[in-house]
């Protein structure tokens, strides 16, 4: 179904967006909120085909064809990073192989000081995808790099931020779907909140917004 949704979207193919990313943002809060009224449509397929035929296409017409078809890419992932509710209803037209919980208020660390201090001296760990593919990552001297299924990359500074939460800065991907979700800059807070038999529990969170999406990363 997401697959649908891109081609909804027109055709994708890979682009740097980054000199308008403030237009792309602009429209995409103006889409979020468009889509957050529209909670009186019950189905989810018609939610987003009336979003993108009242707020996406005349917007598109104003552009040119070339610069649309980028345009309308780059849009799809920023309504990921910066709407919520896009996010959720994703997630309900193709429910996640592995669950992810999404709470509106931060759970609390459970882990004790000897925990984080194991956790600090990691360096590789794994996580499902949304599709089941399992990306690698590896964390050490400041820098946190993914590896993904299809070969592809994300560079990433992190920091921590306190005893059990760490900031994730995007640097750069050559990963389609990375690449138009995050712009340089852009960061996520992870709040690392439990040890459990093979896994942490964790939860990431985007700064400015009121959801803590909950997942397991995994020692490799």
């Amino acid at each position: 179904m997401k697959k649908i949704i891109i081609l909804l979207l027109l055709n994708i193919s890979h682009f740097a967006f980054s000199q308008n990313i403030r237009e792309i943002d602009s429209v995409s809060i103006i889409m979020c909120n468009s889509l957050i009224n529209s909670g009186n449509i019950k189905n989810d397929t018609l939610r987003i085909s009336s979003l993108y035929q009242e707020q996406l296409n005349p917007y598109l017409k104003t552009l040119e064809s070339s610069k649309a078809e980028k345009f309308s890419e780059l849009l799809y992932y920023r309504l990921q990073r910066n709407c919520v509710e896009f996010r959720e209803l994703l997630d309900r037209l193709e429910p996640p192989k592995e669950s992810v919980g999404r709470k509106t208020i931060k759970t609390i660390s459970k882990l004790t000081k000897k925990q984080i201090e194991d956790f600090k001296k990691q360096a590789n760990f794994k996580y499902f995808e949304a599709s089941g593919d399992i990306t690698l990552s590896i964390m050490e001297n400041g820098k946190w790099t993914d590896n993904f299924a299809d070969k592809t990359y994300s560079k990433l500074d992190y920091n921590w931020i306190s005893n059990t939460e760490f900031e994730l800065i995007f640097i750069e991907s050559n990963n389609e779907t990375r690449s138009g979700f995050s712009v340089a800059g852009d960061k996520l807070v992870y709040n690392v909140i439990s040890k459990e038999a093979d896994y942490y529990l964790v939860s990431v969170n985007i700064p400015g917004q009121k959801e803590f999406e909950e997942f397991k990363l995994y020692i490799n």
